[in-house]
């Protein structure tokens, strides 16, 4: 007599990458955050936290809401949009506002760590198997060294969010509805963190790709533009009416700046700081953490910058000295990658890690031996997710960096030890053992390598602002 399984027992299995498991670890994610964030410390909110919080008060005038009154300069107006009804919660509740900051922290965090990012990764590498040991070691990560970050309503996790989501929307973008989706959410990142504006053309790039003829590629097109206009006309409006400017993209103005606009002032501060922190530890003497760059500050001794003028007046001074440019940004990329904390606001200065710092180099180390072994996406695909992914970062390099500006490499290398580590962790079983040794010394090296270098960074941190005195910069915030 034939003895069958039961198709039941065979059914309450979610088998992997399937949307059922996708959810099942999206909700335990939630959960997670959701038990841990009430007794992470933090009682209020502080500096950027509360700015963004208080943003959305800049749609009322005189008690009532208009969405044309948002009058900022420096920020876009979607994101202090999506922050309005938990806003509009605690005005009539009086509920603690980090009650709600932290709910809606716990949803980003399982969107994207529990879906969005490995709905993207299956996307492109379509033969990949993901079971719950790759999505929670994922996930995992996320939470060793952004935890805290969720507490609040900050821009980072919701504009990577919403460029994941638009690219996964290109890939798949064989509908309008799809294209208009990809336009909305590629501006939507970009409104909430400008720097994604670079990879808007990407998106719209990949997405006219996979379309198989002339006619699909007009359609789809077409959808993007609508999609990225319903997210830009309101900017527009709001440019127009307040700063008589009349640009769909935020304007990223700050009057306190010499030259009013951040980002070339940024340009000047990372010249003498090679990373910025922010402290709420009553020890240090001051909330900004400046890790100051010898190197850089002789650079500007030797250029005579105070500050770049216009980006012609930047590209010339690079010239001069290329080389003494690449290794200062060499190691901004270094630094802004070395997370020390899990949260935007440092309670303990002294309270770094070793241990979450090896985990960490470990997770590089194994990404790069990984990336080398991947196989399985279409070429341009993959090119074009990756150059939209990277260009922000690139971008962010030459500023006084913060390691939520390379948010977007540090999870794709999250994802690339993860979820490609786990199709090829069988296959190193068969390496011959002087493959296998000489792995293992270069990852010795590596280590040391990057403990190095992080402990000479920390030698040069500093509270006084001095140091930005000669960019006139010592009376704004880096």
């Amino acid at each position: 007599m034939n003895h069958h399984p039961a198709p039941v027992a065979a059914a309450s299995v979610a088998p992997p990458g399937s949307p059922a498991l996708a959810w099942r670890c999206t909700a335990l994610i939630f959960l997670v955050y959701c038990l841990y964030l009430p007794f992470s410390g933090y009682s209020e909110m502080a500096y950027d936290a509360l700015n963004y919080w208080t943003l959305t008060e800049r749609f009322f005038r005189a008690g009532r809401f208009s969405l044309l009154a948002y009058d900022d300069a420096l920020r876009g107006y979607f994101l202090p949009l999506l922050n309005l009804p938990a806003k509009a919660v605690t005005h009539f509740t009086g509920a603690d506002p980090l009650v709600l900051t932290r709910l809606m922290g716990a949803a980003y965090a399982a969107l994207f760590f529990g879906w969005a990012a490995p709905t993207l990764w299956l996307r492109l590498f379509p033969a990949h198997r993901l079971g719950w040991g790759a999505r929670l070691a994922f996930a995992a990560l996320g939470f060793l060294f952004w935890r805290d970050y969720f507490n609040f309503v900050l821009s980072d996790f919701p504009a990577l969010l919403a460029l994941v989501l638009s690219l996964g929307m290109a890939l798949r973008g064989r509908s309008v509805g799809a294209a208009g989706l990809a336009g909305f959410g590629s501006l939507a990142a970009s409104n909430i963190r400008p720097v994604y504006l670079l990879a808007v053309p990407v998106v719209l790039g990949l997405l006219l790709v996979a379309q198989p003829t002339a006619r699909r590629r007009l359609l789809a097109a077409a959808g993007f533009l609508l999609g990225a206009a319903l997210l830009t006309g309101p900017q527009l409006l709001l440019n127009g009416r307040h700063h008589q400017v009349w640009s769909p993209l935020v304007l990223s103005r700050d009057a306190r700046l010499p030259t009013a606009n951040l980002y070339l002032a940024q340009l000047g501060w990372g010249l003498v700081i090679q990373k910025y922190e922010t402290s709420l530890d009553p020890t240090f003497p001051s909330p900004r953490m400046l890790y100051t760059d010898p190197a850089g500050q002789a650079l500007l001794q030797r250029q005579g910058i105070r500050h770049f003028a216009g980006y012609g007046a930047y590209g010339a001074a690079v010239l001069r000295e290329p080389l003494a440019f690449a290794a200062l940004y060499g190691r901004h990329l270094f630094n802004g990658l070395d997370v020390q904390y899990p949260s935007l606001l440092v309670r303990r200065v002294a309270g770094r890690s070793g241990l979450l710092s090896g985990v960490q180099y470990s997770v590089w180390f194994g990404a790069l031996v990984v990336a080398g072994h991947l196989r399985g996406a279409r070429r341009w695909r993959l090119g074009l997710v990756l150059a939209a992914l990277l260009l922000p970062c690139l971008a962010s390099l030459p500023i006084a960096v913060e390691c939520r500006f390379l948010l977007p490499l540090q999870v794709l290398l999250y994802a690339v030890a993860c979820f490609g580590g786990s199709q090829l962790a069988w296959q190193t079983m068969a390496w011959p053992r002087a493959r296998i040794g000489l792995l293992v010394a270069g990852y010795v090296l590596f280590l040391t390598l990057c403990f190095t270098l992080s402990a000479r960074t920390r030698q040069h941190l500093t509270h006084d602002v001095r140091v930005l005195a000669p960019l006139g910069g010592a009376e704004a915030r880096p």
